[in-house]
């Protein structure tokens, strides 16, 4: 299992074909995984925790996206 900090991520969702894309890159830029998705729910929650979640990591063999350790309600007001 290869947990990789993800440092920046690129989106974008094509308004003809209705479906997104997200990619992820390590702190090297280097691309981590780049998936498509045709579920706009699944898309936003991945856009969301992409920007309201630090540090990120990303498990390769499992393909799971987590948040790293923060303090319960962190930022929330």
């Amino acid at each position: 299992m290869a947990n990789i900090l993800i440092a920046s991520y690129y989106s974008r969702w094509d308004l003809s074909e209705h479906e997104g894309r997200i990619a992820f890159y390590d702190p090297d830029n280097q691309l981590i995984e780049n998936r498509l998705f045709s579920d706009p729910a699944e898309f936003q929650v991945i856009i969301s925790m992409l920007r309201h979640d630090t540090p990120l990591w990303y498990d390769t063999e499992a393909c799971h996206l987590r948040a790293g350790t923060e303090p319960a309600g962190e930022g929330e007001e």
